[in-house]
């Protein structure tokens, strides 16, 4: 189904009212929503990175394992503009595989890395594998040949700080971390080790320059450390103490300065906590509706806002999300397409929180990808609600966010129900626009056309013109 802004009533009780780049009236039809292929399912969960430019690059393994695909998005594609594989090691009658996440970052204009576990044919890693990078300095059109930089194990997270590529381990013994640095790459040997706890799942992000790293343990436990901008970050004494020990929690994912966690134990719910450069604020329970059963949590923070998904498996695993920036006041819930096939859902969103939520670790082929867009707010008003028949009277309306010159189109309530087109201008610098309509009994709304990649149709209010008819003389 097309997104269906859920009337969450009580489930959200008490959670206030924020407006959100992400809450939207629902308009009909909205095409822009819809899901799209983005070719063969990979071996594993992908991810994604969205350029200065608007681009986006996704990566996936694929069903195999000995090569990654990246494919690249314009903002409001629905079909990738370009393909690149990237090959795992061969040579002498060995094929390797690569393993855990290619990790997508963007470090600075055109340019592009994908990280990756490479195992463990590679002379440099001595056969236990290690982590290698493909750069591209052509919004990920093209890449470089294979590149090993590190030995660290597993590559399950990654972020981009310090001008240097840092990864961490997921589903090792203990967590390690490693920064590789800028071109050309040397093969690093010693990562860090910021605890010794079994890590599981791993999640980076960049905060003020430095690295903030959550893992869980076998326990069910996530502990969170930080190594400030300016440390070494192959230094394990570079992560101090923990900034975080959160019991009975499962990672979900970092963010910004936002960490999500989610009950481990038999008590069900996700939480969110903000980090304040020296520890982690209270504890934010996210709204859920009433009998949802939520799986696969996952968070990306953009432009301040913090964007919650999740899988919604108690109604044919619809893709749910709200956002939030405190954490106290939440958006409405929003419901967007059915995602049965997925394993993850992976938020790929850029400054403004537009972007794709994509569907991973899927079953069954082909990978999709949720539009996520942002709202234009539209509304329009008459000059009279009545006007005797034949009169002439002027709708008026204002946009918000200005975006000024998109194409606004008047429609009509037909006597069927259907909305039919009969009028269209631009909008003004300023957002606004006007329409002179006849003096007859109709209901109106204007819409406001999307900008692709960026933003949703805006679908004003209704106003209804009442036509009286002239008196007898």
């Amino acid at each position: 189904m097309l997104a269906t802004a859920l009337a969450v009533g009580t489930a959200l009780a008490g959670t206030g009212a924020l407006a959100s780049a992400r809450s939207y009236t629902v308009g009909d039809p909205q095409p822009e929503l819809a899901p799209f292929s983005l070719g063969a399912a990979g071996g594993g969960t992908g991810s994604g990175a969205v350029l200065p430019d608007g681009t986006l690059v996704l990566a996936s393994l694929s069903a195999t394992g000995t090569s990654a695909v990246v494919c690249t998005l314009h903002p409001g594609g629905r079909q990738c503009a370009s393909t690149a594989t990237l090959g795992a090691y061969a040579s002498g009658g060995a094929q390797d595989d690569f393993t855990g996440l290619p990790e997508v970052l963007a470090t600075g204009g055109a340019d592009v890395s994908v990280v990756v576990e490479d195992c463990c044919s590679i002379p440099v890693f001595s056969g236990v594998g290690g982590a290698v990078v493909f750069d591209s300095t052509d919004d990920g059109r093209t890449f470089s040949r294979e590149i090993p930089a590190g030995v660290i194990q597993g590559v399950g997270a990654a972020t981009f700080a310090d001008d240097q590529l840092v990864v961490a381990s997921s589903e090792t013994t203990a967590l390690n971390v490693q920064a590789l640095s800028p071109p050309p790459y040397v093969a690093l040997t010693t990562p860090a080790n910021p605890n010794n706890r079994y890590d599981g799942d791993t999640s980076l992000t960049t905060y003020k320059g430095g690295v903030l790293v959550a893992s869980d343990d076998a326990r069910g436990d996530t502990l969170v450390e930080y190594a400030p901008s300016g440390s070494n970050f192959n230094l394990s004494s570079s992560y101090g103490s923990p900034v975080g020990i959160f019991d009975g929690e499962d990672l979900a994912g970092v963010s910004g300065n936002a960490l999500l966690t989610y009950s481990s134990t038999s008590t069900p719910g996700a939480f969110l906590r903000f980090f304040n450069g020296k520890a982690f604020g209270p504890r934010y329970q996210v709204p859920e509706p009433a009998g949802a059963v939520a799986a696969h949590w996952s968070v990306q923070e953009a432009g301040g806002l913090v964007h919650v998904f999740f899988l919604d498996r108690s109604d044919a695993s619809d893709i749910c999300s709200e956002t939030t920036y405190n954490g106290v006041q939440w958006s409405q819930l929003l419901v967007d397409n059915s995602a049965t096939t997925a394993g993850a859902l992976v938020p790929v969103l850029g400054p403004s929180g537009a972007g794709l939520v994509y569907e991973t670790d899927v079953v069954a082929p082909p990978l999709l990808a949720q539009p996520v867009l942002d709202y234009q707010s539209v509304v329009v008003r008459l000059a009279r609600l009545r006007a005797p028949a034949g009169k002439r009277t002027t709708l008026t309306g204002q946009v918000v966010p200005r975006l000024g010159g998109q194409v606004v189109r008047l429609e009509r309530r037909t006597s069927i129900g259907h909305w039919s087109d009969i009028s269209a201008l631009h909008e003004s610098a300023a957002g606004r626009f006007a329409f002179t309509v006849p003096g007859r009994t109709y209901s109106y709304r204007a819409v406001v056309a999307y900008e692709p990649g960026y933003y949703l149709y805006g679908y004003s209010n209704v106003v209804t013109l009442t036509a009286v008819p002239k008196r007898k003389s």
